[in-house]
């Protein structure tokens, strides 16, 4: 007996020795596969290793100008600019794209907080099946909100929501209204009601006012050490990059924010003002997956206009809903089945995180959260 137990612990050495060289072998093979370089004394990779690991079979790099593309996927970006597009929807980035000496930068940051999210939602960690969603709409009772000679955003955004509600209750969700009546309801309850949900997702709805202004825009919560594109209506400052409540769903958030921002475009036809980064206090303090949409502008002349119609509103609900389950079937991709109708774009054939090494071999094609058009 005490042959056998003396050869069982040698064989667990054995067995734990030979886990650690593997691990120290994947760590080598991470070194090598991503090569970071820190301008500025910030993580950056290329554009080149970033085609490299998503397997993109065309990158071109023309002046300062990069595109990576597949049959069904594509990455646009400019040296100089803050803002990416990928699958035609336009995100501002959280730091500069750089122009190296041979090759165009982006952040680290952005490739783990944006890219990877986007491309491949159904490696989220602790994704969960959503059942109830929380709709805000903006304002209410004693507090318009932004106004024009055709109507108030109060009035807007419960007109959005509640079609929004009609869309959802169909396709078998729960709802929960911030409001469903023309009252005023503070910033913290708001917070607390989306916080009493599990399984949910909680979506803020805007209209903007601003001279000049046009277009659609959708925040998700601006990771820690971000600093925010927003600092007005009821904003924390610009310069506050802390971490917030929010902050543990980052992922979720911006392939929550990324799925609606998509669908609104393609229903509305709407000039893309982009997927954006903010801590508005729903956002900071939301512990379930959140975004704010800013529906148009109530200023503009043409699109005040149209904001007006129960057309336009009634759109916007259905496109907010729609993001909504095609969020929902992306994450869950692999517990939903084969049978994936809703999201219509394939991401690389590997199914390996952003953090390991280059190359890998998958399994599947799960698909993108960035639907570039149709249900």
């Amino acid at each position: 007996m005490a042959n056998m137990s003396t050869r069982k612990n040698k064989n667990r050495r054995q067995i734990i020795f030979a886990a650690l060289c593997l691990a120290s072998l994947a760590a080598i093979s991470l070194a090598e596969d991503w090569n970071v370089v820190r301008p500025n004394n910030r993580p950056y990779v290329s554009f080149a290793n970033v085609a490299q690991f998503y397997q993109f079979p065309e990158y071109t790099r023309v002046s300062r100008t990069v595109s990576l593309r597949s049959e069904h996927r594509t990455i646009r970006a400019q040296a100089g600019t803050s803002e990416i597009s990928i699958n035609g929807v336009r995100f501002l980035t959280h730091f500069p794209l750089l122009n190296g000496s041979n090759e165009d930068l982006i952040s680290v940051m952005d490739v783990s907080k944006i890219i990877e999210p986007v491309l491949r939602p159904s490696r989220i960690q602790k994704a969960e099946k959503i059942e109830t969603v929380v709709l805000d709409p903006g304002h209410g009772g004693f507090d318009n909100g932004a106004s024009s000679r055709w109507g108030s955003e109060k009035t807007f955004t419960l007109d959005v929501a509640l079609a929004a509600r009609r869309e959802l209750m169909r396709a078998g969700y729960r709802v929960e209204m911030t409001r469903a009546t023309d009252t005023a309801v503070s910033l913290e309850e708001r917070v607390n009601i989306a916080n009493r949900f599990p399984r949910a997702v909680f979506v803020s709805i805007h209209f903007n006012s601003s001279s000049g202004g046009v277009g659609v825009e959708s925040f998700a919560l601006a990771p820690e050490g971000v600093t925010s594109n927003m600092s007005s209506e009821h904003h924390v400052s610009a310069a506050d990059v802390a971490r917030h409540a929010g902050n543990i769903q980052d992922e979720h958030n911006i392939a929550l924010t990324a799925s609606i921002h998509a669908m609104v475009l393609s229903r509305l036809a709407a000039f893309d003002r982009g997927v954006k980064h903010a801590r508005f206090h729903v956002l900071r303090d939301v512990k379930i997956p959140a975004v704010l949409v800013e529906g148009g502008f109530i200023s503009d002349a043409s699109e005040g206009q149209r904001i007006a119609t129960s057309y336009y509103r009634q759109r916007l609900g259905t496109a907010i809903a729609q993001g909504i389950q095609n969020y929902n079937a992306a994450v869950n991709y692999r517990t939903l089945g084969a049978n994936f109708a809703v999201a219509k774009v394939n991401l690389p054939p590997h199914s390996r995180s952003i953090s390991e090494p280059l190359g890998a071999e998958s399994r599947d094609h799960p698909p993108s959260i960035s639907i570039s058009g149709g249900n």
